[in-house]
Formats: C-alpha cells, sequence, structure tokens
C-alpha cells in the first residue's frame, strides 16, 4: 500500500510540473496568434486583389475579341460590286479591301465610343494592329490597354496590354 501511495505521488508532481512548464510556455506565446491572425488576413487582402486583377484581365479581354469579331464580319460585308457584276474574279463575293479596312476603322471606333454595355469601361485605346483582305477574306488583329483596378504593393503595374485577332470569309451559300 505504501508503494502505491508513492507511485501515486509521483505522478501527481509530475503532472504538476508539466502544468507549471506548460503554463510558463504560454505565457511567453502571448500574442503570437494575433500576428498570424494578421499575416493570413494580409495575405487573404493580396490573393483577393491579385484574382480581381486576373478576372478584369480575362473580362477586358473578351470584350477585346468581341469588338474584333465585330469589325470582321462588318468588313466582310463590303461588297466590291463592280467585281461582283463582272464576275471575272472567280469569287462568289468579291470584298473591297480599301472600303473594308474603313470599316473596321469605323466598327472599332464605334465600338469604343458606344455605351458602357458594349465595351469594358478598363479598355483604353483599342486599335487596329493589322489588316488583311484578299478576294473574299479578311483577317484583322487588334490591341488595347486594360486599366487593373487594384495595385499590389510593390508593384509598377498599373495597365496591360491585350491583343485579338478576327477572320471572317464571305461565302455564298450553295445549296
Amino acid at each position: 500500500m505504501a508503494m502505491k501511495s508513492l507511485r501515486w505521488s509521483a505522478r501527481a508532481n509530475l503532472t504538476a510540473a508539466n502544468r507549471h512548464d506548460g503554463q510558463d510556455l504560454r505565457d511567453g506565446e502571448r500574442g503570437s496568434i494575433s500576428v498570424l491572425t494578421i499575416g493570413l488576413f494580409l495575405i487573404t487582402i493580396s490573393l483577393l486583389i491579385l484574382i480581381t486583377d486576373i478576372a478584369t484581365i480575362a473580362v477586358a479581354k473578351r470584350s477585346l475579341v468581341h469588338a474584333t469579331e465585330s469589325a470582321a464580319l462588318r468588313a466582310v460585308q463590303s461588297l466590291d460590286r463592280a467585281a461582283y457584276y463582272r464576275g471575272d474574279t472567280g469569287i462568289d463575293i468579291p470584298i473591297d479591301c480599301s472600303t473594308a479596312r474603313l470599316r473596321v476603322i469605323e466598327e472599332l471606333g464605334l465600338w469604343m465610343q458606344g455605351s458602357a454595355d458594349l465595351k469594358r469601361p478598363e479598355l483604353q485605346e483599342v486599335g487596329l494592329n493589322d489588316f488583311y483582305c484578299f478576294g473574299n477574306f479578311v483577317k484583322i488583329k487588334t490591341t488595347a490597354r486594360a486599366t487593373l483596378p487594384f495595385r499590389l504593393p510593390q508593384s509598377s503595374l498599373i495597365d496591360v496590354e491585350l491583343h485579338a485577332s478576327a477572320a471572317a470569309q464571305s461565302d455564298r451559300d450553295r445549296q
């Protein structure tokens, strides 16, 4: 019985000592959870800013692609009437390339001056980079600058340059 109480007493002393050591550790780490919380909060905010900027770029790119496709389709509608009625080109519906180029520039200008429903407010300086026209085929390349809504700390990135291209062909449906 004395042996049993001695073991129990030694266990109680060890447990008390462990509790005392743990209490000292907790007192030395007081406030460390707030530092971790602030750090994780800053990381979360930075990731949200980055994700917002990436989403803005993706939506602006999609809007530029729509404008480029619209301009290409408008260019394809520029019928070269003289060649069409002569019928000597070997092409069903020939395109007047000089008129097509003017229509592309006009369409991009109208798109830039249009309502906010048509274009994204981030897009600026939309321009025609390349225009290729031959027979009944038109290919255009456009570029624009997209302003980012947020700027990450210690980053000099304010805007990005976007590129889009589209091609269209005028064809007669042969049935």
